[in-house]
């Protein structure tokens, strides 16, 4: 003790013995009696620990949401990426009122071509008015005075390599460029399905039936999914719209100069078309 009490400073021996001098606080018996109940019969309930809050970024829970959030905008770029291009029109001739899923648009001067020229879209052209439309390196597409079409979609670049689009009546001439390769177009008319792989073709639907001409590569033909018929180049392909059996025949010879003004335009604007 006396080498405790030398080893204290004033300061430490006065503290000290303030904390001896303290009274000794006594349990209150009836406190004591009440917890021993409580804890025999079990109603004794330890205060709850306090749990303690990780910072946000440190819990398990961020780090999954954080991961979902990432791949969710990963996910949605690339399907943007990979959006096949747009329809732009290239030239129109001519003027009148096209119907465009049911509303009256004046073409001619001032018109907005490429907002009425989009897949997925109904156009009904006037008599007097045709259009040549571009998508992207992928096709050119004209579509002739009087044609009732749904304007084709474009395949994506790097999947939903396909598109789809209707012609009801009137024509379209399609050629496709080498960013095509790979991909493939099918179109409905009321009496055939055509299967477009890389060719430069038309697709006429008259009251009779749907004559496709090919001017080169192969284009499938039919009148259902079910029973194709490959179309060569140089030949046509006929539906007919009483059932008759499918003609094979030599192409429509006013197709063969307009399909190659097409053809060389496509050429030169989208690269060689692939096969």
């Amino acid at each position: 003790m006396e080498l405790e009490r030398e080893s204290l400073t004033p300061d430490e021996s006065r503290a000290r013995d303030a904390v001896r001098a303290l009274p000794q606080a006594a349990a209150d018996p009836a406190f004591r009696a009440r917890l021993g109940q409580q804890f025999v019969s079990g109603a004794f309930e330890p205060a709850p620990a306090r749990a303690r809050r990780l910072p946000w970024h440190r819990r398990p829970m961020t780090h999954w949401t954080l991961a979902a959030a990432a791949a969710v905008a990963m996910v949605a770029g690339f399907l943007v990426l990979n959006q096949g291009p747009a329809w732009h029109a290239l030239s129109a001739h001519g003027t009148g009122i096209a119907v465009v899923d049911g509303r009256r648009v004046p073409l001619g001067a001032g018109a907005n071509l490429d907002q009425i020229f989009r897949p997925g879209t109904r156009v009904l052209l006037p008599d007097g008015a045709d259009v040549t439309l571009r998508a992207g390196d992928q096709m050119l597409m004209q579509i002739l005075p009087g044609s009732d079409i749904t304007v084709p979609s474009v395949p994506g670049r790097w999947i939903g390599r396909s598109g789809i689009g209707e012609v009801r009546a009137g024509e379209l001439r399609i050629t496709t460029g080498a960013a095509f390769h790979g991909g493939w177009l099918a179109l409905a008319t009321p009496d055939a399905r055509v299967q477009v792989t890389g060719t430069t073709l038309a697709v006429i639907s008259e009251p009779t039936g749907t004559c496709v001409c090919v001017l080169e590569g192969v284009a499938r033909v039919g009148p259902d999914a079910r029973s194709m018929e490959p179309v060569t180049p140089g030949t046509r392909g006929y539906v007919y719209a009483d059932g008759r059996p499918m003609l094979h025949a030599a192409m429509r010879p006013e197709e063969t100069p307009a399909l190659g003004a097409l053809r060389e335009a496509g050429r030169s604007m989208l690269g060689r078309a692939g096969r």
